[in-house]
């Protein structure tokens, strides 16, 4: 293991940042081309701004760290704090679903060789250290499993992790080019220059379409077994999950509902009833609800994860009335 500072950054998640650009460059054949010409095109910048912060992600005066690609240059930026809570996601929710939800519902003896739930309570640490890092900058406890260092019985899920976090930040970064390579930026700057501003509603069109645009880079990537539909799908999840819990909304003036971006990911992937994404799809629902006490009811019986989201996303709508209801002073 190479030394600490050999690395740019201080969290664990930084020995991967080589391996994100990688990915990122390496999704097909064609990709590096392309981004040359969306920079030619376009005028942006191929570099992506890796910014080393120990601060939490919500709360600054100058907004959320979240992802962001500027107007001006076109360049993408991404804070090594968000990234430490996608990979804390990545390994939870696999963790979590693996061992709690997939496991007992076949009924198959796990592979990583010890008894099934055996890491259930490291995949809930590590996860609930990742949400702890929204409102709250924490170093890494050096005891919960990492991408730099873990234990050798850990490594089973952390490299599983791995795979989960570089198709997470794949994606994310997919949506923040998709601006620039659609040209959405370019139309920023041209009302800026006229003066006048973009409305809420064509923001929010744009940001699907860059959803849009992003998927279909990502699933042109998809090949096994490193990128298989399973992990790309798993990592386009949990990018856009990473949103479910920034805050309690699911709706947004500026950008479409977040049950609804991840749903177009799901249909996208043309998935059987019974595939496992659908069922990680509903811990990411089922973790939101606890962490806001949002009053979702999955009491009932289910034959399939597919069936088990549909029931989640029925009540999601009826929360989304509530919400907006709330927005409008109705209630």
């Amino acid at each position: 293991m190479p030394e600490r500072d050999d690395f740019m950054g201080t969290q664990p998640v930084r020995v991967l940042a080589g391996n994100l650009l990688a990915w990122f460059e390496g999704k097909y054949p064609e990709f590096r081309q392309e981004l040359k010409e969306i920079g030619r095109t376009f005028g942006a910048t191929r570099v992506i701004k890796y910014v080393c912060n120990e601060e939490p992600i919500v709360g600054h005066k100058q907004g959320n760290l979240t992802p962001y690609v500027t107007v001006a240059e076109g360049q993408i930026g991404i804070h090594e704090t968000f990234l430490s809570y996608v990979w804390g996601l990545s390994y939870g929710f696999l963790v979590i679903f693996d061992e709690q939800i997939h496991g007992p519902s076949t009924g198959r003896e796990p592979s990583h060789g010890k008894p099934l739930g055996y890491f259930t309570s490291r995949g809930y640490e590590v996860l609930n250290h990742a949400l702890g890092l929204i409102a709250e900058f924490e170093t890494w406890p050096p005891n919960l499993p990492n991408p730099e260092n873990c234990a050798a019985e850990d490594r089973f899920f952390v490299e599983k992790a791995n795979a989960i976090y570089l198709a997470a930040v794949d994606f994310i970064l997919c949506h923040e080019l998709a601006h620039v390579a659609c040209g959405h930026l370019k139309r920023r700057k041209e009302t800026d220059q006229r003066g006048e501003h973009i409305t809420p509603a064509e923001i929010k069109k744009l940001e699907g379409e860059a959803d849009k645009w992003a998927f279909d880079c990502v699933s042109r990537g998809i090949r096994g077994p490193e990128r298989s539909a399973t992990t790309v799908g798993f990592g386009a999840v949990t990018g856009l999950g990473s949103l479910l819990f920034l805050n309690r909304g699911l709706t947004s003036g500026t950008h479409p509902d977040k049950d609804d971006r991840i749903g177009s990911v799901l249909s996208g992937l043309s998935l059987d009833e019974k595939d496992s994404l659908w069922g990680v799809a509903a811990a990411f629902y089922m973790a939101w609800d606890q962490r806001f006490q949002a009053g979702l009811d999955i009491s009932g019986e289910f034959d399939t994860y597919q069936a088990l989201v549909q029931a989640i996303l029925g009540q999601l709508e009826s929360i989304k009335r509530e919400e907006q209801d709330r927005q409008m002073g109705l209630d």
